[in-house]
C-alpha cells in the first residue's frame, strides 16, 4: 500500500532517527538521497569542540569579568545541564518510538528534537570537561582514562564515552539498516541507557555535594525515564505491519 510506503521509507534511516531499529523499505521506483553520515560526524565533533573552548575560556576568565561570573556559573551547573539534557534526550527517543498516539509526520518531529538535544548535551558534557580541567579539579589522565583516580570519576568518563558511542550510531544508523543488520545500530545505540544512571552516579558522588534542588532534579529525570521505559512496550501496536 502507498501510505505504508510512505511511512517506511521516511521513518529516521539516517542521523540520529529513532525507532524500533527495523530496515528500511523504499516504494517502488523512488530512490531517496541520504546526508553522508561524515558530515553530521564533523558536526558533533565540532559542537563538542567549541563547547569545550568556550567553557574553558570563559572558567579562566579570558573574556573578562562577566566571563568570570559565567565561568563560575558554568562550573556549578554545566554537569547538571549535561545530565538533565541527557534525560530529556532519552525520554524523547522513547516519545520518538510510539505508534500508537504520534503519527509518523509527528515521530519525525520528535526524531529531530532527540538529536538537537543530543548535541546540546554533548556541548554541555565539552563544556563540563573543560571546566574541570581548566580548574585543576582533575588532571587530563584522570578526565579520560576511567577509574585511574576513583571509581565516581570513572563512571562520569564511561558515560562521556559511551554517549559518544551512542551518538556516533545514531549518525550512521542508515549505514546499519541498509546492510541488513539493524540489530547492530540497536546494540549500539541502546549505550545511552547504560550512560545516563553512571552520569546520575557520578553527578551525585563526584566532587561537593549536590544542592538539593540537584537531587529533586536528578531524581525527577530517574522517574521520568523510568515511567517511559515502562510505557514503551504500550506505545507499539500489538499487530503486525499490514502488508
Amino acid at each position: 500500500m502507498a501510505p505504508d510506503h510512505r511511512r517506511l521509507a521516511h521513518e529516521g534511516t539516517r542521523g540520529f532517527g529513532v525507532g524500533t531499529g527495523s530496515s528500511p523499505r523504499r516504494g517502488p521506483g523512488r530512490r531517496r538521497g541520504r546526508r553522508p553520515p561524515g558530515g553530521l560526524i564533523v558536526i558533533v565533533v565540532v559542537t563538542a569542540l567549541v563547547g569545550g573552548l568556550l567553557g574553558m575560556a570563559i572558567s579562566m576568565g579570558w573574556i573578562g569579568p562577566a566571563g568570570r561570573a559565567l565561568g563560575r556559573f558554568l562550573d556549578f551547573y554545566c554537569g547538571v545541564f549535561a545530565l538533565v539534557t541527557l534525560s530529556l534526550t532519552v525520554m524523547i527517543g522513547l516519545a520518538a518510538t510510539d505508534r500508537r498516539i504520534l503519527a509518523p509526520g509527528h515521530r519525525v518531529h520528535a526524531q529531530s528534537i532527540h538529536r538537537a538535544l543530543a548535541f546540546v548535551a554533548i556541548s554541555m558534557l565539552a563544556a563540563h570537561l573543560a571546566t574541570q580541567l581548566a580548574r585543576h579539579r582533575v588532571g587530563v589522565v584522570e578526565a579520560f582514562v576511567p577509574f585511574s583516580a576513583s571509581v565516581t570519576y570513572g563512571l562520569g568518563t564511561v558515560a562521556f564515552y559511551l554517549l559518544v558511542v551512542a551518538i556516533a550510531s545514531g549518525i550512521a544508523r542508515g549505514r546499519f539498516a541498509l546492510t541488513g543488520r539493524p540489530w547492530v545500530w540497536r546494540l549500539l545505540h541502546l549505550t545511552a541507557y547504560v550512560a545516563w544512571p553512571m552520569g546520575i552516579w557520578h553527578g551525585l558522588s563526584a566532587g561537593r555535594e549536590a544542592a538539593p534542588f540537584v537531587k529533586v532534579a536528578y531524581a525527577l529525570c530517574l522517574a521520568a525515564v523510568t515511567l517511559a521505559l515502562i510505557a514503551r512496550p504500550f506505545l507499539r501496536p500489538r499487530t503486525g505491519r499490514a502488508s
